[in-house]
Formats: C-alpha cells, structure tokens, sequence
C-alpha cells in the first residue's frame, strides 16, 4: 500500500568513496566521495573498523592518514556528509567552462572576461595599455626550436631587438616581418 502524506525532506548529501582495496603497496592518502567541508563530515572505516576523526586529515577531496600507512589488502571506505546549504569549495582544477555561470558563447574569436562574459578579440588595435610608464612590449630573443610564424599581408608585425637562431633550428617566416 502506497503512503499518502507529507514527503520526509533531505537534509543531508551524503557520498562514499565506495570500498577501495589497497593494491601496490602502502600508502597514505585515498581520495573521498566528494569534497568534505570538515573532518567531522567524514567517517572513514578500515577493514570495517570506523576510524576516529583524530587519525586523518581531509584536504579538498583527499584523506590523508596522519601517521602510518592503509597496508596492501586494506579495504577502506570513506563517507562524506554535507548538510544542504553548506559552501563546498571545489578543488582546485576541478570546475569547467559548463559549470561556469557565463554570458555569451565562447569561439576562437572571443576571450573570457574576469566578469565572467565573453568579449570579441579586437581585430585592429590594441589590447594591452604600452602608452603608461613603466608598462613595456616584450618578446623571444633566442629560437631554439624550429618555428613558423605567419602574418597576414593586412597587419603590420614588428619584433624588437636582435634575435639569435640557435643550432641547426630553422625560423620560417611567412609574410612580412620588421625587426627593429
């Protein structure tokens, strides 16, 4: 018989890294279900034994043994519970374009801004400020692999200062450029 009635209201997200056997050796670290915003959030077992929170240190999305090894043939299993409404900050390297919150499309012709919104690459123009003191143009001074460097015949390129090819590297130009 189904339940008529006011639905029970999650409170909690919890994830488990599943059971991990330890192959290859000892080691020290494992990494979590999900990312732990305390230690207390954790409930680590080995070998089916639950672990007090002062036997290992969390980190982003990775627990760490604070001294000792899990011993080749462990199985350890690590539960990370999240109460809903915590901040999980994500690992670093972690988030993608997808899960940004972003205006605009991005394509080969566009950069994204520190707003988080895509602007048109100039085609003419500059994009940096060399008109302030103390702000300066830089470039390589030394090939030591071979190159191609392409320009347009609609855009004037310049590069500064002597420019050595090192060894038997080749430096291909195509079109036209000034050294000055």
């Amino acid at each position: 018989m189904s339940y008529l009635g006011k639905v029970e209201l999650k409170a909690s997200d919890i994830r488990t890294s599943g059971v991990i056997t330890i192959s290859g050796g000892a080691t020290n670290t494992v990494a979590l279900g999900g990312t732990a915003p305390s230690i207390q959030a954790v409930i680590l077992t080995i070998n089916g034994v639950t672990q007090a929170t002062d036997t290992y240190t969390i980190a982003g999305s990775t627990l760490t043994l604070a001294s000792g090894n899990f011993a080749d043939g462990d199985t350890v299993e690590a539960v990370t519970i999240n109460d809903i409404g915590t901040t999980i900050v994500p690992a670093d390297g972690t988030v993608t374009r997808p899960k940004l919150s972003v205006t605009g499309t991005p394509d080969a012709t566009k950069f994204l801004r520190d707003d988080m919104s895509w602007q048109a690459i100039p085609a003419s123009g500059t994009i940096g400020d060399i008109t302030t003191a103390n702000n300066f143009f830089q470039n390589w001074n030394t090939i030591d692999v071979n190159t191609t460097s392409t320009f347009a015949t609609s855009i004037n390129a310049a590069i500064i200062g002597p420019i050595t090819v090192t060894g038997s590297y080749v430096w291909t130009i195509s079109g036209i450029l000034n050294i000055l």
